[in-house]
Formats: structure tokens, C-alpha cells, sequence
């Protein structure tokens, strides 16, 4: 295959030999919230993690698979002069790193272009060829709970965002060392905001870049970077479309999971993907056929078409139809950044929980509120309450409880079943003492089948006072199970992601009605107020 006709973009490459000159920044330079880049202050604690850098047919000499007059003559491996040389600036530890074949005559010849450099001896393992199927190899390929950082074959520089601007010249090469600074604080984030896949900026240009900032919105986190928590079992996590879209697919399915996944706005990656040959864009090309960098690309976006208006189909919540884009080298896919399409706001508005002083919660240790305001500082005061009545004794407004509860950093633990009560109907014998080892033993009903597909101990649930973007009530499974088999009707048929949509089995319930039915499952004494007397009969077996 030749490429004769390409041609690079002048401009693009006058910029990327710059950035290679300009290497971290003196202080003067930096814009003081630029000063508070994690590879700058980060506190985090070295973590074990697994590099993995999946590639195909980069082991060719760097001139004949790019056409920028840098590598003009070049006869270096691809990977040498670009993901390796990377990371030899950044210091990562060889032992880190595992390089991704497709086939053994791959591996050789990557082993051999290899011999002579300070890579000669880094781990290669056999996987799959196809990128969708690759990258699903290696998520399988570690055990759960594996730190997997991945990186694509072709990253020339990280680039880091030291003051506001939109031209080049306010971005600087990320320093030496820094990238594994960054990778530390990244997992630290994941643990605190209980997320399982990061990234960096989705643009390389600094006009869509930030000075700082942590995104958890929905949205694309680029292939050529992220890191990811290995969950093998969970099978909606893998991709199942096409190559060209297998990272917005990676992303939507994470957010989808999680509802979160982050991205730090002051770093990007420097690539050319629509430019080199080999990797992904050898797809596009037929053996022996000459064509240009801008056929392959055209090749591509058709795919990646395709695979966005699935996206839209499978998770129409989370990505909307393909967006044209005035640039071809952008992504189609038309993520809803909110985690729910246009026009929805209204329905989420905050609604305030009807919480007791005697309810246990807990709030997310890192303050998400913007640094300095006087939230963020309300926010510091109380984080560490334990009841509701500490939290308000430390300065919890309502308006704080609202807020809190509905983005998901109060989270209850336990909900106070001592209500106020007019009307109480008493069983005898209570539920809870026919509850012993030979109902144990009674093979599962329908109504229980769907808690027993939930891996943990607690589940989600919607209920009446809660917005529509809230992410559900955390309950123990083990308090559900009595109420599904007390009133079987309301939990049949469910499939494993029904109790947090809007028409779940308890989504029309108070939690004023839920603290009855939890204390009448619980006790077998069920008490209520007199003008919740319709809401309570309806849960009547």
C-alpha cells in the first residue's frame, strides 16, 4: 500500500515540533489555577497498574508509515519514535508495560525492530486482531480489579494547558515524570468518586481545552488514553459495534454502569490518527491498494456512522442521533452531556428529600463543590456528618440536602423507621420470625430472582421523592427480599436495571410510605398516617 498523495497538515506539524521544544513551564508562565494541575500538587499514593499499549503493524520503519518531514528517513519503528519514546520520557517503569499483538508473526516482528533499544525486552502478548476485539481481549485478559492504563500505539506528547487561551502557544509538553503522577491521582479520583474509567481532554486543541478541572459527565473518554478498573465478568461493559466508534462505545457503556466516568480537561494526547497508516486505518485499505489519507478517512467516518447511530439506538438516554461535524476528523457520536437529552432538564429539578434527624447518611469526602465559594466551604463543614441532625447542627441548609441528595453526594445509609403514626396493623406471628433457615432453603421465587442477580449487598432503587437524575436510594438487598415476597405483585418480571427507571416497582412510593413498608417487613407491625391510608393498601398482599 502507498500513500504518495497524502500530504500533512503544515500547520499541525509546525505546532507539534514546537510543543516537542517547549517542555514543562516556569512558574511566571502558569495561570494560578494551572498551579493546582494534579501532577503538580497531587497527594496520591503510588498504586500497582498495568500499561498496555494494544498495536498492529507499528513495528515498520517510522517513514514509511507517516508522511511528516520530521520522520523523513526515519527507518526507527513506528512505536519506537512514538508511544515508547513517550514513555521513556515519562519514566514509566518497563515492567509496566505490555505490548498487544495481533499474531505471533507480529510479535517477531515486533521483537525484532525492537533489538537495541531500551524496549528490547518489554512484555508482548499474544491477543486478537480488530481493535474492538482487542481492547475486549484485554479487558479480560487481567484479573478483576486490575488498574489498566491504556495507551495507543501512535502518542507522540502529552500536552498540558497552562493558561486560558485558544492558541497553541498556551499549551506546553506534559514534564518528564509527570504522566505517572497523573496516573496515581486518576485512581485516587475513581475510589472517591466511585468511578471505574478516566481520561483526558476529547480535543488536542486548546481552544476546547481547560486550565483546570475534573468532568464526570457523560461523554467520549478518547481510546488513546484512559485507565480503567478491570471488570471482566460484567459483560455490558464490553464493546460490540465497530472499530471506529470503540471508545465512545466504551464510554457510554461506563457511564451507563457507573454514572460517572472522568476526564481531566488540561491534558490531551498528541496523535495522528487519520494520518499514519497501519494500527486502526489498515482496515480501511485493501492489499496493494493505493489510496489516499483522505479516502481512508472517509472510510472510517462511514463506520463510525454506523456504529454512532447504534449507540443512539442501544442508550438513546445517554447519545443522541450523529452530529455532522465541520471538521471529518471529529467525533460524530453526540453524547448528552447531562446524562439525559435535551429539553429534560425541567423534569429533574432538585426535590427536596424528606429525611428524620435520625437517618444515617454519608457525603462523598471530596467536596465537590467549586473551590472557594461559599458551598464548597458550607460543604467542608459538614462532609463528615454522620445523621442528618449532625449535618444540619454543622450548617446544612435545605437547600444543601436538596442539592446533595439529588447529585448523589449524600448518600442514606440507613433510614429511621420511628415515624409518627395514626393507624397500625399488627401480624402475628411477625414476618420477621418465619424468616429462619427453612424458608432459607424454599427455592427461589420470581419476585426474588432480580436481587439475586445483583453482585452486591445493597441495591438502587427509585422512589417518588427523588429527581429523574438522581441515581436511586441505596437499600440492602436483604430488606427487599421480605417486601418482594410479602407482596410478590409489584416485583415480577424485572429486569436487572428496573428498579432505578422512572416506572419501577417503588418509584410512585413516599419514602414516608417506604419507612412504613420497611418497619411492617421488618416488625410485622405496619403504622401509618391516616393520609397515606391509599398509598399503604396498595402494597396490601
Amino acid at each position: 500500500s502507498t500513500d504518495d498523495e497524502d500530504s500533512d497538515d503544515d500547520e499541525l506539524e509546525k505546532w507539534e515540533e514546537r510543543l516537542m521544544k517547549l517542555e514543562g513551564a516556569t512558574t511566571k508562565e502558569l495561570d494560578p489555577k494551572a498551579r493546582q494541575a494534579p501532577h503538580l500538587v497531587t497527594k496520591a499514593r503510588p498504586v500497582p497498574y498495568q500499561l498496555v499499549i494494544p498495536t498492529y503493524q507499528r513495528w515498520m520503519p517510522v517513514c514509511q508509515m507517516s508522511n511528516k518531514k520530521r520522520f523523513k528517513g526515519c527507518k526507527s519503528a513506528f512505536i519506537l519514535v512514538h508511544t515508547l519514546a513517550m514513555l521513556s520520557r515519562q519514566r514509566i517503569p518497563k515492567h509496566r508495560v505490555t505490548l498487544f499483538v495481533a499474531n505471533e508473526t507480529e510479535r517477531k516482528n515486533y521483537r525484532d525492530a525492537l533489538v537495541g533499544s531500551e524496549w528490547e525486552n518489554v512484555r508482548i502478548e499474544l491477543s486478537v486482531k480488530g481493535n474492538k476485539e482487542s481492547r475486549n481481549f484485554i479487558m479480560k485478559f487481567f484479573p478483576a480489579g486490575t488498574y489498566v492504563v491504556s495507551i495507543d500505539d501512535d502518542v507522540e506528547r502529552i500536552s498540558w494547558k497552562i493558561r486560558e487561551g485558544m492558541t497553541p502557544c498556551v499549551l506546553r509538553t506534559l514534564p518528564p515524570g509527570s504522566l505517572e503522577k497523573v496516573i496515581f491521582d486518576a485512581y485516587r479520583q475513581m475510589k472517591a468518586h466511585k468511578a471505574y474509567l478516566w481520561g483526558v481532554s476529547t480535543s488536542q486543541n486548546a481552544r476546547h481545552m481547560k486550565v483546570y478541572g475534573l468532568s464526570k459527565r457523560n461523554g467520549l473518554v478518547n481510546g488513546y488514553l484512559n485507565g480503567y478498573i478491570s471488570r471482566p465478568k460484567c459483560k455490558g461493559l464490553f464493546r460490540t459495534l465497530t472499530d471506529a466508534t470503540e471508545d465512545s462505545e466504551f464510554a457510554v457503556r461506563h457511564y451507563a454502569k457507573d454514572g460517572v466516568v472522568l476526564r481531566y480537561r488540561m491534558y490531551a494526547g498528541i496523535t495522528s490518527p487519520y494520518l499514519n497508516r497501519g494500527g486502526l486505518q489498515k482496515k480501511f485499505e485493501a492489499s496493494g491498494e493505493r489510496i489516499t489519507a483522505e479516502q481512508r478517512g472517509e472510510a472510517r467516518k462511514k463506520e463510525e456512522r454506523w456504529g454512532a447511530m447504534e449507540l443512539h439506538k442501544m442508550f438513546p438516554q445517554l447519545v443522541g442521533p450523529p452530529k455532522k461535524r465541520r471538521d471529518k476528523k471529529t467525533m460524530e457520536v453526540n453524547f448528552h452531556s447531562m446524562g439525559y437529552p435535551p429539553g429534560e432538564g425541567g423534569k429533574r429539578k432538585r426535590i427536596a428529600p424528606r429525611f428524620m434527624d435520625a437517618d444515617l447518611i454519608r457525603y462523598r469526602p471530596e467536596n465537590p463543590k467549586l473551590w472557594g465559594c461559599h458551598a464548597y466551604k458550607l460543604y467542608e463543614s459538614y462532609k463528615r456528618s454522620k445523621t442528618l441532625r449532625e449535618a444540619v447542627r454543622l450548617g446544612a441548609r435545605p437547600i444543601d440536602l436538596a442539592h446533595d441528595y439529588n447529585w448523589g453526594f449524600l448518600t442514606v445509609r440507613r433510614l429511621s423507621l420511628n415515624l409518627p403514626w395514626e393507624v397500625e396493623i399488627k401480624e402475628r406471628p411477625p414476618p420477621a420470625q418465619r424468616v429462619g433457615f427453612k424458608w432459607a432453603q424454599k427455592p427461589r421465587k420470581k419476585e426474588e430472582e432480580i436481587f439475586h442477580k445483583i453482585d452486591d449487598s445493597i441495591c438502587r432503587v427509585r422512589i417518588k421523592d427523588m429527581s429523574l437524575g438522581h441515581q436511586g436510594l441505596t437499600l440492602p438487598k436483604k430488606t427487599l427480599i421480605p417486601l418482594a415476597r410479602r407482596v410478590p405483585q409489584h416485583f415480577r418480571k424485572l429486569e436487572l436495571n428496573d428498579l432505578t427507571k422512572e416506572d419501577g416497582p417503588l418509584s410512585s412510593v413516599p419514602m414516608v410510605v417506604l419507612r412504613s413498608l420497611l418497619r411492617w417487613i421488618s416488625t410485622g407491625s405496619l403504622r401509618y398516617l391516616r393520609k397515606n391510608t391509599k398509598a399503604i393498601l396498595s402494597w396490601q398482599p
